[in-house]
């Protein structure tokens, strides 16, 4: 196996503000390990893409960070980072459950009918490269009831009708995650933009969209290097969008 090993160092916490956030404090600390796993039970500010916060009940789910130093990427290379990420968790979840997956750009986990898994990724730059990566990563495990989410969000427990253990969740996904990982330290940007393709949510189906207030319909047909949503409009115009710019309706 090239590489690291991620998981040999998990630094387990019964409580935290964020993994990432926790990530952040110990990188002014010291210097962890190459894929050292921050693992809490329960965050009191748990955080999502835009800004939006992680429902998750104490105990029930994975909400972890990993600490990477993808230093062989330039600036230019960094959602690829966001797409390895993101095949690893897909393939975890695939793994573990019977129900239909997708990654909903640009690094979110469907299954079924619902989001399973979200990623926020944080990285430090210095010059034309990422210097260290926090990669945090929440996925629905074992909670059966969801407040806050529309449409509701699901879990692999509520699919699969039974209870899931935390740590072989954990070390099935950190097998999941040096598998992509070790592709990218390789190059392997070709197997990754095709699998990333491949497991697009609505791609090639005409779906509904939002931009600066007005409704649309588009089709998706694939994601730009920059990490870039392409989409071709009802009267055939080719139209790019960065991850803000652009909601989905569903």
């Amino acid at each position: 196996m090239l590489g690291i090993k991620t998981g040999q160092r998990v630094i387990e916490l019964v409580e935290t503000d964020s993994t990432n956030s926790y990530a952040a404090r110990l990188m002014h600390l010291e210097v962890p390990e190459d894929g050292t796993v921050i693992m809490a039970g329960f965050q009191k500010a748990g955080r999502g893409q835009r800004g939006s916060g992680w429902e998750s009940e104490p105990g029930k789910n994975l909400l972890i960070s990993y600490i990477l130093y993808p230093n062989f990427l330039k600036i230019a290379d960094q959602f690829i980072l966001n797409q390895t990420i993101s095949l690893a968790v897909h393939e975890f979840i695939k793994k573990s459950t019977s129900a239909s997956t997708a990654i909903k750009w640009p690094n979110d986990i469907i299954a079924g009918t619902g989001k399973i898994s979200g990623i926020l990724i944080e990285n430090s730059i210095r010059s034309n490269q990422i210097m260290h990566s926090i990669v945090g990563i929440g996925i629905n495990i074992n909670q059966l009831i969801f407040e806050t989410y529309h449409p509701p969000a699901q879990s692999l427990s509520m699919i699969e009708n039974r209870v899931f253990s935390l740590k072989s969740c954990l070390t099935e996904l950190n097998t999941c995650i040096d598998k992509w990982y070790n592709l990218l330290r390789i190059n392997n940007f070709r197997k990754i933009n095709e699998d990333y393709l491949n497991a697009l949510y609505l791609r090639n189906i005409p779906s509904r969209f939002e931009h600066n207030g007005q409704q649309f319909t588009g089709t998706i047909k694939g994601i730009t290097p920059e990490g870039k949503l392409h989409l071709i409009t009802e009267d055939g115009t080719s139209q790019l969008y960065l991850t803000k710019e652009i909601k989905y309706l569903l």
